[in-house]
């Protein structure tokens, strides 16, 4: 079971980075192979055509990174929640550091001063993907089981942390970086002995 898992995994990161290479081919070369959606694909069609070809192009190239990061950082929520849940019970978001909760708490203020929805009603939707590791730093014990080794643990968390900053504010991954988070999503599964 655990390697079909890992097959799957594997399938899927190296279908990203073959989307990845087909983007660089498309930017460098200035074409379109036509794997994009289409411009209209959901957006507001009063607004995106007044932006730049080459930010639409941009925006398009990053979606992909994007993608991986929501899926990564939204699983990693999901198993801080289940082992922490069955490690403390419903209780556990004290376990968390008080930096960490008194962050999301300033957060969640702001949200409903300025009157937008709030995002969700489990406080750890509001952390920082930095602020995740953190979680499991601190609570390392209920997570030995999961991870193999924690320094790889951290490493893998701080250059996943570093690549993150360029997708969350909308600049472009250099061709290196794009690489460099692949393997480094590959050696977050890796570091769960996956």
């Amino acid at each position: 079971m655990t390697k079909s898992i890992d097959r799957i995994r594997l399938f899927a990161l190296n279908n990203l980075a073959i989307e990845a290479a087909v983007q660089l081919v498309e930017r460098e070369r200035d074409i379109d192979l036509g794997h994009r959606p289409t411009e209209a694909g959901g957006m507001d069609e009063t607004y995106y055509p007044q932006f730049e070809e080459k930010i639409r192009r941009e925006a398009s190239d990053m979606a992909v990174h994007y993608r991986v990061f929501y899926c990564l950082e939204n699983s990693m929520r999901s198993l801080i929640t289940s082992i922490m849940l069955e490690c403390h019970g419903a209780e556990w978001w004290s376990k968390a550091p008080q930096s960490v909760r008194e962050n999301v708490e300033r957060i969640r203020l702001k949200e409903i001063e300025h009157g937008v929805a709030t995002r969700s009603d489990e406080p750890l939707d509001y952390t920082s993907f930095g602020e995740l590791g953190e979680i499991i730093k601190q609570n390392w014990n209920d997570f030995a089981d999961v991870f193999q080794n924690r320094k790889a643990l951290e490493r893998v968390i701080a250059t996943l942390n570093v690549l993150r900053g360029p997708i969350a504010h909308c600049k472009p991954l250099a061709e290196d970086e794009v690489v460099r988070l692949h393997l480094s999503v590959r050696d977050w599964f890796r570091s769960m002995g996956s």
